[in-house]
């Protein structure tokens, strides 16, 4: 691979502030991604037992002299952290190429790396390489507390979709455990949300559903059409289903679920 347009270094003590803004900016449209700090950064890479700074690649754009992807990777073969700028399979190529050379010269026996399915330049990177692919880990997702889960989606979420919307909803979860509220409010006005605690008002929209069913539909994993048509989400009164539809559709998350291997390895 030729690197007329790039250079490739090591990591150097001062990086740390400039790999987490990139990591962040990378990351940030993800499902489940919380914006690192740069002590976070070196607890997670840098500081990690088998890491050490000739095991951190940066590479720069020529031209710009920006950051345009590094990789974090680990005596054990494991390859903590993969990113380079959307778009660029070369610097994803250049990236791993150089992991599997420092992996190759200090005798480790296998490479593990794990990459967002829906991310281009990082598979066809793998591809190129001759990766093969192994079962995705499993990753469970619990709530803590519905009125600040739905608080946050509705922050980061399109409302334009309900701007004429004018409810005030209950929604009654029915198996809920001690630590969770079994009810949660929210009223919605010109493509506005406030949600409050438990039971705070008269309904002009009653919904009840359990546990896993609201789990899985405010995080993407289940439609809500689909909730809907089996029961599992119940709305009354029932000519405002489409309206519920809507409203849960505008505060789910949509897009592809993904932590780097360092965040759970």
């Amino acid at each position: 691979m030729r690197l007329e347009k790039y250079e490739v270094r090591n990591f150097m003590k001062g990086d740390e502030e400039e790999i987490v803004k990139f990591s962040n900016a990378t990351y940030e449209r993800f499902g489940g991604y919380v914006p690192r700090t740069t002590e976070y950064w070196r607890w997670c890479c840098l500081k990690r037992p088998d890491v050490k700074e000739d095991g951190i690649f940066l590479i720069f754009s020529k031209e710009t002299g920006n950051l345009t992807g590094y990789i974090v990777v680990g005596s054990s073969g494991n390859i903590w952290e993969f990113c380079s700028k959307s778009g660029t399979e070369n610097v994803a190529k250049i990236l791993l190429e150089s992991a599997v050379k420092y992996l190759e010269e200090i005798g480790a026996s296998s490479v593990n790396v794990n990459v967002p399915y829906d991310d281009e330049a990082l598979n066809g990177a793998c591809k190129q390489l001759g990766f093969a692919k192994a079962n995705a880990h499993k990753m469970f997702v619990g709530v803590l507390s519905f009125k600040k889960l739905i608080s946050m989606l509705v922050a980061v979420g399109s409302m334009e979709s309900i701007r004429k919307i004018s409810e005030e909803i209950i929604i009654k979860v029915k198996d809920a455990p001690f630590w969770i509220e079994n009810a949660v409010s929210f009223e919605v006005h010109n493509g506005e949300v406030r949600v409050h605690d438990g039971l705070s008002f008269s309904p002009t929209i009653l919904v009840q559903t359990d546990l896993a069913t609201l789990t899985s539909v405010l995080f993407g994993t289940t439609s809500p059409h689909r909730a809907i048509l089996t029961r599992k989400v119940k709305v009354k009164p029932f000519w405002k289903i489409t309206t519920m539809i809507k409203l849960l559709l505008s505060m789910r998350v949509t897009y592809s679920w993904f932590w780097p291997l360092g965040d759970f390895g």
